[in-house]
């Protein structure tokens, strides 16, 4: 081959070079997405559940994909994530701190707050199946590595969030009453029991909807993250000690200080919630060793 024809021929990978994108516009869509973020939650408002949150789930994908096609980064998809969460709470606190930060806190609203997480997770799925299914040009060592970054600044800040919500949760929100303690210990008949056939209606209102699934994942997290931390350490029956432990505490603090129903209900299904956490890493690090064909075990790399 001659040099001329050499150099007239174009290099055999340019065909798979990601195309620039105007930083401007990439920054335009970022700071919008953030300031979105409350706004898609106040036009929900208007829908009822569970409509409601399939608006919330779709804004939220839609925002984050179209931020990650502009500017091919997980790390900025994450920072829109965590800068709508943050925005969220702030927002939050603000329409509610007028009566004091100890009102605030006693009458935490969370639906409001599963909402805003509902948003955060949407975000964080789409990045998450985006690099699980990436190759060739999409698997490119850098974007890899904005993935690493994106998902450990949105897991530090989620767990900041997720820690004091468990806090408020399980400590500020409990008083003690003069009313007989409540012990439920038949599977099936109690909170389950109540939720259970209002979802299966679709009567998602009046806190159904978040009262059944946020007995169900509210340990979800949990169980991803120390499925992460415990994949490669022995004596893995520790780990599935925890969420009996951990709920079972609860429950029986709950009792013994009359601050709360004991339900068996609600430890078995914060139990399934925590291992639903755990399946979940099993089965994305299971796909994204298919669909690398052993090369990749995992997508998470927190260490």
């Amino acid at each position: 081959m001659s040099q001329k024809q050499t150099k007239g021929r174009r290099p055999a990978h340019s065909s798979h070079k990601i195309p620039r994108t105007n930083p401007f516009l990439t920054g335009l869509v970022f700071v919008l997405g953030i300031v979105l973020h409350p706004y898609c939650i106040d036009v929900s408002e208007r829908f009822l559940s569970p409509m409601q949150e399939v608006f919330l789930l779709m804004a939220a994908m839609v925002l984050t994909l179209l931020l990650f096609l502009m500017a091919k980064s997980h790390f900025l998809c994450s920072l829109l994530q965590t800068g709508g969460l943050m925005w969220n709470v702030a927002v939050f606190a603000i329409k509610h701190v007028s009566e004091g930060w100890g009102t605030l806190i006693k009458n935490m609203d969370y639906e409001w707050w599963f909402r805003i997480l509902l948003m955060w997770g949407s975000g964080v799925m789409v990045t998450v199946l985006i690099r699980l299914f990436s190759h060739k040009k999409w698997n490119a060592s850098h974007i890899r590595k904005t993935f690493s970054n994106g998902f450990l600044c949105s897991s530090i800040v989620f767990f900041l969030i997720y820690i004091a919500l468990l806090l408020d949760l399980f400590v500020f929100q409990r008083t003690a009453t003069e009313a007989r303690r409540s012990l439920h210990l038949i599977p099936f008949r109690g909170a389950f029991s109540i939720y259970w056939p209002l979802i299966r209606k679709g009567a998602f209102r009046n806190g159904a909807f978040v009262q059944f699934f946020g007995n169900l994942l509210i340990f979800t997290p949990l169980g991803f993250y120390l499925g992460l931390l415990w994949r490669n350490r022995r004596r893995r029956w520790i780990l599935y000690l925890i969420p009996v432990l951990l709920s079972g505490t609860i429950e029986a603090c709950q009792y013994f200080f009359n601050i709360g129903e004991c339900d068996i209900d609600d430890l078995w299904m914060n139990v399934v919630g925590f291992f639903i956490g755990i399946l979940i890493v099993k089965a994305l690090d299971g796909i994204r060793r298919k669909v690398t064909k052993g090369k990749e075990k995992t997508i998470f790399k927190l260490s």
